[in-house]
């Protein structure tokens, strides 16, 4: 019998393993196939998808290079280099995870495992039994109810991966974060991209502000944005699929080369036969009190995409260290932390705290300050000054209680408001503080200083 049986290896997974492993517990990790070691994150999501963005990046800054001298005209693009040089990448960084499990002496085991009774589980006809388990079984493609992925014409981001080619053109249903990141993905390598929301904006979840500046950024870039748009038709011709779209005053038809659905992820739970343990679903999450234990079986956690927490790998890993202190009956991270929310597309998006939406609904008094790139001159040097940042403070006292920034390098500055927010920074804390010139940092001194 192990202490902890750990289902899915995924960040959540192979975290809260590691961290129990090396405090002395006898721990076993389940993953289906040696080659999906790293979840999602690593083999088909975060890690594949910024390499693939940083490479298009300075494609998208060619002329920008040119005016400044240097002529890199892009002639052509090898997609299989950039594939082969994604693999190592995902090689190299699946070794430290594996070099993570070995040094807490975690047994790995490979094969799908399904619960036997509340607290066994069967793995490839072994029957395994522990003291507790963690389920860490991360999610899925979500699938359109029209847009059926065959991994062809129609693919998903994981699809994305194992293109020979850039198409000519593509439409993106869905402008979520994977959705804009891989829409100036292929524009920046000239495909001609379109956008289909469902939603009255893109990257629903920020500020109106920030959908609206991205948006303004990305049709400037080429990109074609329909917003509250619902796609009725799809039909497969010669040249590609001929699509409907319905934009409520009007219907678009239109033929894409290719389609990409990036309209979510959902929780990977279907497989594990939660019903044999008795464990309490909604919509395929499973429902966990403020420890992440399951409310109806008490020998099982669950953590990361599989529950009702934001579906990011470093909220993931939050979690997984908040299971192992718990288990291990340590002092236990708090419950709920701030995180950045980060969009890596070009420009990026990135914010943290409270937005303006849900201080709206509280009923508290707040106030903005913005100062756009346009006046920083690091971002000028960097070939683009678009975007800004915003910060979101008491009225009364100048606490910061969240920011927002859209532009250049938006997913690194962020986390100065993440050490601002913790350590309960004023603005006036921050204008006492000396910035490095010429810095994109230092357009946060500039914000709070004027």
């Amino acid at each position: 019998m192990y202490d902890v049986v750990v289902i899915g290896a995924g960040p959540a997974g192979y975290e809260v393993a590691s961290l129990l492993g090396s405090a002395g517990k006898n721990v076993c990790i389940i993953e289906k196939e040696e080659n999906s070691v790293g979840g999602t994150c690593l083999n088909e999501g975060c890690i594949p998808a910024k390499n693939f963005l940083e490479t298009a990046t300075y494609a998208k800054k060619s002329k920008y290079f040119a005016d400044c001298g240097l002529d890199i005209s892009i002639n052509s693009f090898d997609m299989q280099k950039l594939k082969d040089n994604t693999c190592r990448l995902i090689c190299d960084t699946k070794t430290g995870v594996f070099s993570k499990l070995s040094k807490g002496k975690v047994e790995i085991k490979y094969g799908t495992a399904k619960f036997d009774s509340n607290n066994t589980i069967k793995v490839n006809d072994e029957i395994i039994s522990a003291n507790e388990f963690v389920l860490a079984s991360g999610s899925i493609h979500r699938e359109h109810p029209l847009l059926k992925v065959d991994g062809n014409r129609i693919i998903s981001s994981k699809e994305v991966f194992t293109l020979n080619e850039i198409p000519k053109s593509i439409l993106v249903v869905g402008a979520g974060a994977i959705g804009c990141e891989f829409a100036t993905f292929f524009n920046s390598l000239g495909c001609e991209v379109e956008i289909a929301e469902f939603t009255p904006k893109i990257v629903p979840i920020e500020d109106d502000d920030v959908s609206k500046a991205l948006k303004r950024e990305l049709e400037r870039q080429g990109i074609k944005i329909h917003v509250k748009a619902n796609v009725t038709s799809c039909e497969e011709v010669e040249d590609g699929l001929n699509v409907t779209i319905d934009l409520g005053k009007k219907v678009l038809e239109k033929t894409y080369e290719k389609i990409l659905v990036s309209i979510g992820r959902a929780p990977n739970t279907k497989d594990v036969d939660l019903k044999t343990a008795n464990i309490e679903q909604d919509r395929d999450f499973i429902e966990v009190d403020s420890n992440y234990k399951s409310v109806s079986n008490s020998n099982v956690y669950a953590i990361g995409d599989i529950i009702k927490t934001p579906a990011l790998a470093h909220v993931a890993y939050y979690e997984a260290k908040r299971v192992s202190q718990i288990i291990l009956k340590q002092e236990v991270l708090a419950q709920k932390a701030i995180f950045p929310s980060v969009t890596f597309c070009s420009p990026q998006v990135a914010s943290i705290g409270s937005s303006e939406k849900e201080l709206k609904e509280e009923e508290k008094a707040y106030k903005i300050k913005k100062l756009f790139f346009k006046t920083n001159v690091k971002a000028k040097i960097k070939g683009d000054d678009s975007g800004f940042i915003k910060i979101i403070h008491e009225e009364d006292t100048g606490l910061i209680l969240g920011a927002s920034i859209v532009g250049n390098d938006a997913t690194e500055l962020i986390h100065q408001f993440l050490i601002a927010i913790n350590a309960n920074m004023t603005l006036d804390d921050l204008s006492k503080m000396i910035f490095a010139h010429p810095t994109l940092s230092e357009a946060v001194l500039d914000l709070v200083a004027h």
